[in-house]
């Protein structure tokens, strides 16, 4: 072996010894796609897995994305035989997931490969999953964390283990990775999207961590020191929340106040973190909204329910705080006929929709405004159906609603519950989002209809 390849598998031998991430007779499988940094993964531990006594398997997902999806699949399986690795291979049509889902493609692949990477290795008795993550990915995490407002848990980074998954060159820098391809001359494929400078995060990788460089060449492993001190914060504030007790309960958690007031606003802050944690969260916590908790319970408010993230709602009753995923039972679809288009209020599950006729519009109001004349035939409040369309005001042609939904990020499981304003021809309103563009005020109007919605939450209210 080559003095560089021979200084960078010592490099990451040292670092998997260091922290204990493969263990004698471990069985252990690579998440192989083909590029780069998975292929220079396993022929390093190809290397090393005599001397370090672990077997070594790969996994490969075709996630049916690009035209090339198929030549990488054949590229991993020919791979895999010339060092017999045995290899679990695996298809998802993501677009089609991608189409059902308010996430967005790379974040359902990611989700999926590694649902398909636990459940592999449960069946298949494997112990550790190891991924490709290198410092420069690493870096990337960090700033697309920040960026977020994550706050001091997303300055960890990447961890370089999460129970059974191990990222063994998590500390080799890109310059490392291609030296070590060149070195041994070994082939690999590229994935023209990692180019895409549309994704979040090949726009930090090409557009920003370049002139991060050029101030410090070293930048990536200051980035990997600076998340080794967010982590031993993150662990300590850990050890100090634990002092209040999480408990939980289906598909809520809720902790005590009487023990919560005496302690450090960071700790405070920690707890509530913890607190979604338990719920599955661990991704996208903005800590704006756990700043608004803490201030809302500093101001003594004894009831408040506020909306988070993925059907989450934190709410107070007197001294306790409970975090829980909104009832999907309590909610209802309806089909309502509007018995009078001049003046009309309804309540729907916890949201009050009202109607008026009007001569003029209130340029200060936050109501929707349509052109009344526009409107054929009756009016109903109904939920959404198979086929709906709808023409989003500004858009002169039509979308399948939902497409629209998925476009305006709205989570599949609130599609089914969203009022929609319809007569007799068209959806003229999607309640507390957009009108038809072909509904709209124009030179003509002469009567308007306002769609004022409002949703109550406590002693909370929400406009739109």
């Amino acid at each position: 072996m080559r003095k560089n390849s021979a200084k960078i598998v010592k490099k990451v031998k040292d670092f998997i010894l260091k922290n204990n991430l493969i263990k004698n007779k471990d069985k252990v499988m690579i998440a192989l796609s083909g590029g780069s940094d998975s292929v220079c993964l396993l022929h390093i531990l190809n290397t090393l897995k005599n001397d370090m006594g672990f077997s070594l398997y790969a996994f490969h997902l075709n996630h049916n994305i690009r035209e090339e999806a198929k030549r990488d699949e054949k590229f991993v399986l020919d791979l895999c035989k010339t060092y017999d690795v045995p290899l679990f291979l695996e298809s998802e049509d993501m677009p089609a997931l991608h189409e059902d889902s308010s996430l967005g493609l790379e974040e359902i692949g990611r989700k999926k490969r590694y649902e398909l990477i636990n459940k592999i290795m449960k069946e298949n008795h494997i112990d550790k999953a190891a991924t490709a993550h290198h410092l420069l990915d690493h870096s990337e995490s960090m700033i697309l964390n920040m960026v977020r407002g994550s706050g001091i848990r997303g300055l960890r980074g990447i961890s370089v283990k999460n129970d059974n998954i191990i990222r063994p060159i998590l500390n080799l820098t890109k310059e490392e990775i291609l030296c070590y391809i060149e070195e041994n001359e070994l082939e690999y494929v590229t994935d023209v999207t990692n180019f895409d400078t549309d994704y979040s995060r090949n726009n930090i990788r090409h557009n920003i961590l370049p002139h991060l460089e050029e101030i410090n060449d070293n930048v990536y492993n200051h980035f990997f020191e600076l998340s080794s001190v967010a982590g031993e914060v993150d662990d300590l504030l850990n050890e100090l929340a634990s002092e209040v007790n999480i408990i939980k309960e289906d598909s809520k958690v809720y902790i005590s106040l009487k023990d919560y007031y005496s302690l450090h606003i960071a700790v405070k802050k920690q707890i509530l973190f913890n607190m979604l944690n338990q719920l599955g969260i661990k991704k996208d916590i903005n800590s704006r909204a756990i700043n608004n908790i803490v201030d809302l319970i500093e101001k003594n408010n004894t009831s408040f329910e506020i909306n988070l993230i993925n059907n989450i709602v934190a709410k107070r009753r007197y001294d306790k705080l409970y975090f829980e995923y909104l009832s999907k039972d309590k909610r209802e679809s309806i089909n309502w006929e509007v018995d009078n288009k001049n003046k009309f209020e309804i309540k729907y599950n916890d949201i009050i929709i009202k109607l008026e006729k009007k001569d003029v519009l209130d340029k200060n109001s936050e109501d929707k405004y349509v052109d009344y004349d526009k409107i054929r035939g009756k009016l109903f409040l109904r939920t959404r159906k198979d086929g709906d369309k709808f023409s989003p005001f500004g858009l002169n042609g039509s979308k399948k609603l939902k497409k629209y939904f998925i476009d305006k990020k709205i989570p599949k499981e609130d599609r089914d519950f969203i009022p929609l304003l319809v007569d007799e021809e068209n959806i003229v309103a999607v309640i507390g989002y957009d009108i038809n563009n072909k509904y709209r005020i124009d030179e003509n109007t002469k009567n308007i209809l306002s769609i004022n919605y409002k949703t109550m939450r406590g002693k909370h209210e929400r406009r739109h």
